[in-house]
């Protein structure tokens, strides 16, 4: 079948061969398969199955947009009935939705205690090594100091007696160190 025209959509391009048969299709498909007007191309089948592994690819990215790391995308691609996920990982990583260590930079910069950290690390399935490293240079102390000094705002009408009081409980109940709050409230 002889490609007859392509027209332009919204984001895909429509195709139309000699036989009246119209497909739409992507435009990385449309380079890949180098479709233009004029051109021979009977392999209808492999429009159709590039098409479908476009659809699964945009889901896949959709899902990867809202902060997942790699380990949380291949669950959810065998969820989805997919054993070879090394070609959409490759794919995320490339057009950076994909990227653990920064994932990994992200949640130490969010105030978390230890306990909280880990179980972060833990939500986002990453490795165990990977773990072990961001758990390794983590300093629980200053994250502490910016959130007792939240707590001294939020607690700064209270008895001076009840203030030191809900502070450390406050501060225990996020997590941190017995030792590191006594330390810092002294």
């Amino acid at each position: 079948m002889i490609i007859l025209e392509i027209i332009k959509l919204k984001k895909d391009y429509q195709i139309t061969f000699s036989d009246s048969t119209k497909i739409v299709v992507d435009e990385d498909t449309l380079v890949k398969y180098r479709l233009v007007v004029g051109k021979v191309f009977d392999d209808l089948e492999l429009l159709e199955k590039e098409k479908a592994l476009n659809a699964l690819y945009q889901k896949v990215a959709r899902f990867t947009s809202y902060g997942k790391s790699v380990n949380q995308v291949i669950k959810y691609l065998h969820d989805l009935g997919i054993d070879d996920t090394k070609y959409f990982i490759t794919k995320l990583k490339k057009e950076h939705y994909l990227n653990d260590s920064k994932l990994i930079r992200s949640l130490l910069n969010k105030d978390y205690s230890c306990l909280q950290l880990v179980d972060k690390l833990n939500f986002y399935q990453f490795d165990q090594t990977d773990i072990d490293g961001a758990l390794g240079n983590y300093d629980e102390k200053i994250p502490l100091y910016k959130v007792y000094k939240v707590a001294l705002k939020k607690y700064h009408k209270e008895l001076p007696e009840k203030k030191k009081e809900k502070i450390y409980r406050y501060l225990v109940s996020k997590g941190f160190n017995q030792e590191n709050i006594l330390s810092i409230m002294n």
